[in-house]
Parts: structure tokens; C-alpha cells; sequence
């Protein structure tokens, strides 16, 4: 029996009622739901999910090589295009981090923002957001409301929690480092200000107590701000107890140079990770840049980077075509006369800051905007067709209605693999914006609990 007649069974007051129970466990955990339709969990073909998530592993594969190589003794003009392609605040984090050990490249926790299509199971993935990947607590919040729903309707569901993967990943670049210990003080440290990351604290608290229920009463996870992080006798500390490690998920810290207030000691902590612990190096902005699209775009870039011939074959269905015409002007006209299947984005942004679609310009304005974008700082991808699906929404009253959603997917890799949790969000179908518009909460895009398979 599917879900539609599983809801159908129920009576609109039960449904009601199952809706709010699940709006109570939002509430409970700080996450903010306002104005987002209550929709039905997507459920897709297992097979599918799990290729994709093979895609994924595939690309991350690839931008480890990537990384790899451009920091190695051959490397030297991959790095140089890297670097152009940030801004001056990343290549400055870059350039901060002078220590990570191989297998915490390959561990990052990273986020592969993708699209899957439901009825083909094709998988392209747009970009990798490695350098600060939000959306944990949501996430978790979002699985434990589809199985209260699923429960409701008598059908058993283990939610795909991220926060024991994670926890499992900072423990095991703890005892990587520091072999037959175990961390007993991790400090989550974000900025000031930055709204996106207000889940932070959340998954401090959730955080430490899976860490608990898995090794032990006596861990603390704390979060806190830059300024807060003191180095005393060389150790770093929070409210003067000692950390063992830093769980970073601060970026620039511009505002607090700009406001005259001190991160020094921070920034000295951030500037030794041979002697500090550090996950989520700054060394992840290096690949973080969407210009790494551009390269691995490149087949001649490709050959030198060693993957096999399966991984490369995967890695050119999983990417779309992606142009940076600094580096290949030859392909100016192609983008030109072809615009509607073209968007442009900034090489260093987030949350769709920058990114034009080509089917949103006139020709005279795609022009300029080609004339203005065909330097470092900016590349041309091929324009991703967003996959619809049919979706049910339980209104406030219990009723029953259908919604057609773009939707995208968007899966987590952590300590070297996806383990399934992935985040999905959606847009209502817009017959005057379909397919064009960014697909991120910052554009109005929601979440939208996904049951991932068992993996």
C-alpha cells in the first residue's frame, strides 16, 4: 500500500492531527517552519538513489584528486587558476591551512548539491558546498517528523540521521591524530551575525548527546563564537576549559577585524593545524570554488589526475558542461548563440548569490553579461533541467491536495562515503519561472523530507 492510500484511509481529523503532532516536534527543536506547506515525504527508487549516491562518491573521488594534485609539485598552474578563481577572503583561508592529512581530505564533511531524475534516475550534480555545509539539524528535524507521519500510518521507518555520521567522523580524526584517545571537549565555532548558520547551536546540543549515548558522558560539544576561542600556555580554550579539537564553521571574520574586536588568538589556532586539530579546514575553500567544475570538465585536466577509466566515464555523466571562458575562449560563441541553455555564476558565492540564468536575459543583455563574465571569477555551466514531481500536501484541516514541486537532491558525503542522508528542497511549480530560479532557501526554496534508502 503506498502512502496516498495510507492517507487516504485516514479520516482529515486524524490527518489534522498528525500534522500538528509533527509541527510540535518542529517547534520543540527550534526549527523554524513558517509558511512552508506540510508535503507528504519523497520516496524514490532505491536503485536510483543508491547510483547517484555512487555518482557522488565518484565527484568527491575526483575533487580529492583535483585538490591533490594542484598542491603537489606538478600542480602549480592548476593551483594558480584555483586561486584566482576566490576571492581575496578565501584565498587567504587557503592559503591559512599548511597541514591536513590525506585521509581528512577524503573524510571532509561536504555537502553535493544535485538533481535527480525520478523517472530515468540520471544524477547531475551542480556544486559541492565543502567549506561550511548547513542544513544538519534541519535535516534530522525533517527525518524525525517523516517517521512520526509514516508511524502514524502503520508503516515503520528509520530515520537516516546525520548527526551520529558526524559524530563518528570527529571522533575517528580525533583517534587518527591522537591514537587510543578520545576527545572529551569539541568546540563548534561559527560567526556572529550570519543568519544562515542560526541551526548551529542546535546541533551543538543534539550533537553532544549522540556523542554521549556513543562514548561516553564526560564529552562536551560546545558552541561559540571566534573571539571566545583563547589560547592559554598554547592550548586552545572555551570559558577557560581546554578543547580538544575545533569543529570549524566560521569563514572570513572580516566584521570582527572590521569592528576592531580580537580573534587573534583564533586565528592562530586556524593558522597551526599541524599543532590544533581543525575539521573543516580552511584548506577546503581550495575546491570549494565552482571553477573545480570547470577542470574537471576538462578532459586533458581529467587524464593527469589518475582516476580510472570507470570513474572517469562516471564523473563525465555526473557533471554538467561547465566553461570557464578565461581559460577557454574558443568557447565564446557557443555560449552566446545558445543562452537559454547556459547559467552563469560567480566562481566564489553562496546561496545564489550572482548566478544568472540565460533564459531570464534578453539577447542584448546575455551578451553584455558575457562580455562582463568572460574572465577569472566567473564560468558558464549547462543549464540543469529541474525534475518535477507530484507531491501531496495535508492542509491545516486534514484535507488532501495534490502540488507539482521542482526539486532538487542533495546528498551528504562524510567520512569518506554518503551514508544517505540528503537534504531535498523544492519549489512550487511556477509556469512564468520554472526551471529558473535558484534552487535555495534564500530564494524562497523549502525542505522537503526525503526517505533516503538504507545504505
Amino acid at each position: 500500500m503506498d502512502l496516498r492510500e495510507r492517507l487516504e484511509r485516514l479520516s482529515p481529523a486524524r490527518r489534522a492531527q498528525v500534522v500538528r503532532e509533527c509541527l510540535e516536534l518542529a517547534r520543540a527543536a527550534e526549527y523554524p517552519l513558517e509558511g512552508r506547506p506540510f508535503l507528504v515525504p519523497l520516496e524514490l527508487d532505491a536503485a536510483r538513489v543508491k547510483r547517484a549516491f555512487a555518482q557522488v562518491e565518484c565527484l568527491v573521488r575526483a575533487l580529492v584528486r583535483l585538490e591533490t594534485h594542484a598542491l603537489g609539485p606538478a600542480g602549480a598552474p592548476l593551483l594558480r587558476r584555483l586561486l584566482r578563481s576566490l576571492e581575496p577572503g578565501s584565498e587567504r583561508l587557503v592559503r591559512q591551512c599548511t597541514f591536513e592529512s590525506p585521509a581528512s581530505l577524503e573524510r571532509r564533511l561536504r555537502r553535493v548539491d544535485a538533481f535527480l531524475e525520478p523517472a530515468t534516475g540520471r544524477c547531475t550534480a551542480i556544486e559541492v558546498n565543502q567549506a561550511a555545509p548547513l542544513g544538519l539539524h534541519y535535516h534530522d528535524v525533517d527525518q524525525r517528523m517523516a517517521a512520526h507521519l509514516l508511524g502514524a500510518l502503520g508503516r515503520t521507518y528509520e530515520p537516516q540521521l546525520l548527526a551520529a555520521c558526524v559524530v563518528d567522523w570527529l571522533f575517528g580524526e580525533f583517534r587518527a591524530r591522537y591514537p587510543g584517545r578520545v576527545p572529551r571537549r569539541i568546540a563548534l565555532v561559527s560567526e556572529h551575525g550570519y543568519s544562515g548558520k542560526r541551526e548551529l547551536p542546535h546541533v551543538a546540543r543534539e550533537y553532544q548527546r549522540v556523542a554521549r549515548a556513543r562514548y561516553g558522558e564526560d564529552v562536551h560539544l560546545v558552541h561559540c563564537f571566534p573571539p571566545e576561542v583563547r589560547l592559554v600556555r598554547g592550548r586552545p580554550t572555551v570559558g577557560g576549559e581546554q578543547v580538544d579539537m575545533i569543529w570549524r564553521y566560521s569563514v572570513y571574520l572580516d566584521a570582527y577585524r572590521e569592528g576592531d574586536v580580537d580573534v587573534s588568538d583564533y586565528e592562530a589556532v586556524c593558522s597551526h593545524p599541524e599543532e590544533h586539530l581543525i575539521v573543516n579546514s580552511t584548506g577546503a575553500f581550495l575546491t570549494a570554488t565552482k571553477e573545480a567544475f570547470a577542470l574537471l570538465s576538462d578532459a586533458a585536466v581529467v587524464a593527469t589526475l589518475g582516476l580510472s577509466r570507470e570513474d572517469a566515464e562516471l564523473l563525465r555523466q555526473t557533471i554538467p558542461d561547465t566553461v570557464s571562458l578565461a581559460h577557454a575562449p574558443e568557447r565564446r560563441q557557443e555560449v552566446l548563440e545558445e543562452r537559454e541553455g547556459w547559467v552563469s555564476k560567480p566562481t566564489d558565492s553562496s546561496f545564489g548569490e550572482g548566478v544568472v540564468f540565460g533564459a531570464r536575459l534578453s539577447r542584448r543583455e546575455w551578451e553584455r553579461l558575457v562580455e562582463a563574465r568572460s574572465k577569472d571569477g566567473f564560468l558558464f555551466q549547462r543549464r540543469v533541467s529541474y525534475p518535477v514531481v507530484a507531491l501531496l500536501e495535508i492542509s491545516e484541516a486534514g484535507a488532501l491536495l495534490e502540488r507539482q514541486v521542482e526539486v532538487d537532491f542533495c546528498p551528504y558525503h562524510v567520512d569518506g562515503r554518503v551514508p544517505g542522508p540528503t537534504i531535498v528542497r523544492a519549489h512550487a511549480v511556477d509556469p512564468h519561472q520554472r526551471g529558473t530560479r535558484v534552487m535555495n532557501t534564500s530564494a524562497g526554496a523549502f525542505l522537503l523530507p526525503f526517505l533516503a534508502p538504507g545504505c
